[in-house]
């Protein structure tokens, strides 16, 4: 297994409009603690040097409320997609050679156990990338995860961009990536924004790592809630009483 070190970057920089609130949407609560405060949590224990929180929406907001907590903040002033907001981070990595862990901050029952897993089996492969993926029996609003017949990665297709066959597939972008910081930085710059929702998308990174030549590793996390997403009341009290049910087993 490969000795590098790692740092992590969560994207924290999102208005949330779907929650109907003023506030960040990292900052609305699960279980009485902020959705990212679990994010951070679950990357608490693992062997990362150093975590960078992208904010953009309320940045001072956000980063008032983990001055204290030893992380290292990174501004997307203007939120123009995922790959942006990672290309944000970039500064603050400097020379850094190792594999950068990429979550989002709205995923707040993602395990460390998981974590761990994935970037014990990245940094194994030798791959550039790794992409968790799950499995959904109902897959609407997800990046779909579209494979070869040998089931390698070739690419990640958005909800918006997908075709009706894409549409049936059920295995979906986790939104959680180990990539190499040499070709994470120098591949960000070549995304476009050709898709139908303008924005500069992190999943474009799989089909340009390919291009170059370079395998995409996939690590598929087998419990779909770890990975759920909250963008909503709704699913912020649905991600509540998944866990308490949690403590309660």
């Amino acid at each position: 297994m490969s000795n590098r070190q790692t740092k992590a970057i969560v994207l924290a920089a999102g208005k949330g409009t779907r929650m109907k609130s003023d506030r960040a949407k990292v900052m609305h609560e699960v279980f009485s603690i902020p959705m990212l405060q679990h994010v951070l949590d679950a990357i608490g224990p693992l062997d990362i040097q150093e975590t960078v929180v992208v904010t953009g929406h309320q940045a001072d907001v956000v980063e008032a409320a983990f001055a204290d907590s030893g992380l290292v903040f990174a501004r997307q002033e203007e939120q123009l997609g995922t790959a942006h907001a990672v290309l944000a981070a970039e500064p603050c990595c400097g020379d850094f050679d190792g594999t950068i862990l990429i979550l989002c901050g709205d995923t707040p029952l993602v395990r460390t156990e998981t974590l761990r897993d994935m970037l014990r089996i990245h940094a194994s492969s030798g791959v550039k990338m790794t992409v968790m993926t799950t499995r959904m029996p109902e897959p609407a609003n997800y990046g779909r995860i579209v494979t070869d017949s040998e089931g390698n990665i070739l690419r990640i297709v958005e909800e918006k961009d997908a075709t009706a066959v894409e549409k049936e597939i059920n295995e979906i972008n986790a939104g959680i990536y180990c990539v190499d910081s040499r070709f994470l930085f120098g591949g960000l710059r070549e995304v476009d924004t050709d898709n139908r929702q303008g924005e500069f998308y992190l999943t474009d990174l799989v089909g340009i790592a390919r291009n170059k030549g370079f395998g995409v590793g996939r690590f598929l996390c087998d419990d779909p809630m770890e990975v759920f997403g909250v963008n909503s009341k709704e699913e912020l009290a649905r991600a509540d009483a998944e866990f308490r049910a949690r403590r309660d087993r």
